[in-house]
């Protein structure tokens, strides 16, 4: 892929879009296919992070065990990608996501039914693949029907939507596993998970279903494989970015709950813990969608990015409950200014004509981050400790923004073509 650099212009974040129609009209429409179920599936998943690292490790799991059960997720969504983006092409972003949140709302339900390993490594994996379904079927069908001039703000309120369940989702989870249990707290969060349907099922089909491709007067589409003929090397230059933020983003949702049970805080403690972070996260996120569309995709994403591995540095020195709290902040500050920009990037680089398979297969590589976060996790903890499984994620972060300033490089004014 040929990188574009960032120039020294400056485009004003327009009121509108390029069709004339407000921001807030375009943002509205998305919230009944997009960002409601978005948030049901965020709440969900947000429920889990202060409990479930500590109910594996209170199984008797070794650290370098938990992890490796909870990367079983980044290898679900990575195997799923490329099948996923054939059926979304065959069946439309609205089956997919339906089916997707179902089996999300099921594999989390169904944690506390076993403490076998092999069981819960199947339903993280399971979980994985629920997960990039979501996410495949939201981000192709905001990247299809959003202008380009205002995708970043589109994304960015998807991203500040997880933020908002990832404030509210680990305090509710702390307090529903200190007062039900654990396994009480993981139907619960399948239960939360599943309520993202309601608002797919009282919509009208056709404001988010694609027409499908596959009918009997028309050509069945290209396989995925075939479709991505000749995108290959721009889709690798671009994933491995992604992949590496992604590794950091999902190895600081298990190294700061593993640490904040090391200094003997409680399920509710660890959920507030969580959410001062996220809180710092939510407060920012509105930053992140105009930087992008004013200035350049890279003005949101290396300072933010930069603040995310400052933050893990100080959470690998700072031993106390307060230093935890100050580098969870600075984590969510940054993470906060970043909200939707590996979206958003995705979307700018994926060929108009093979979308969705492209961004299957960015999802893909991404996720991949997914898997070597939380190994990267396991392995420095059980070697050195859980404090310098911290700096290695800021080692890896700090790798992720240099790729993308110099290998990336801009992408809002990219011609996917």
């Amino acid at each position: 892929m040929a990188a574009s650099k960032v120039d020294d212009r400056t485009v004003t974040a327009k009121p509108h879009d390029s069709n004339g129609q407000p921001v807030t009209h375009t943002l509205r429409r998305l919230v009944v296919p997009v960002y409601l179920p978005w948030l049901a599936v965020g709440l969900g998943t947000a429920m889990l992070l202060p409990v479930l690292p500590v109910y594996l490790r209170e199984l008797d799991l070794t650290v370098g065990t938990v992890s490796l059960i909870l990367a079983a997720t980044g290898v679900g969504a990575v195997i799923a990608g490329l099948p996923l983006g054939g059926a979304l092409q065959r069946f439309g972003e609205r089956t997919l996501l339906v089916a997707a949140i179902v089996v999300s709302a099921l594999s989390a339900a169904l944690l506390g039914t076993t403490e076998l390993i092999v069981f819960l490594l199947i339903l993280r994996f399971v979980a994985g693949v629920g997960s990039m379904g979501v996410r495949l079927a939201q981000q192709t069908l905001v990247a299809r029907t959003v202008e380009g001039d205002v995708r970043g703000r589109a994304m960015s309120v998807m991203g500040g939507t997880v933020r908002l369940a990832f404030f509210v989702g680990p305090v509710v989870g702390g307090v529903s596993s200190d007062q039900l249990g654990p396994e009480a707290t993981f139907v619960a969060s399948g239960a939360v998970t599943a309520l993202g349907l309601l608002p797919l099922l009282a919509a009208k089909t056709g404001s988010s279903q694609r027409s499908r491709t596959n009918t009997s007067t028309s050509p069945r589409p290209p396989g995925v494989l075939e479709s991505l003929r000749g995108h290959w090397k721009r889709l690798i230059t671009v994933g491995v970015g992604p992949a590496l933020v992604t590794a950091v983003r999902q190895g600081r949702l298990i190294v700061i709950p593993l640490i904040a049970n090391d200094l003997g805080l409680s399920g509710t403690e660890i959920g507030l813990v969580v959410a001062i972070g996220t809180g710092a996260d939510l407060l920012l996120f509105p930053m992140s969608g105009w930087l992008m569309d004013r200035f350049g995709r890279l003005y949101a994403t290396v300072p933010a990015f930069g603040l995310i591995g400052i933050g893990l540095l100080l959470l690998g020195v700072l031993d106390s409950t307060l230093g935890v709290i100050i580098a969870g902040a600075v984590i969510g500050i940054g993470n906060g200014m970043s909200a939707g920009t590996m979206m958003t990037i995705g979307s700018d680089v994926a060929p108009a004509g093979v979308r969705a398979p492209f961004l299957a297969g960015l999802g893909s590589m991404q996720d991949l981050g997914r898997i070597i976060g939380p190994l990267v996790v396991g392995w420095s903890a059980d070697a050195a400790g859980l404090h310098v499984s911290a700096v290695a994620l800021a080692v890896v972060m700090f790798i992720a923004i240099a790729w993308l300033v110099f290998v990336v490089g801009e992408t809002r004014d990219l011609d996917p073509t």
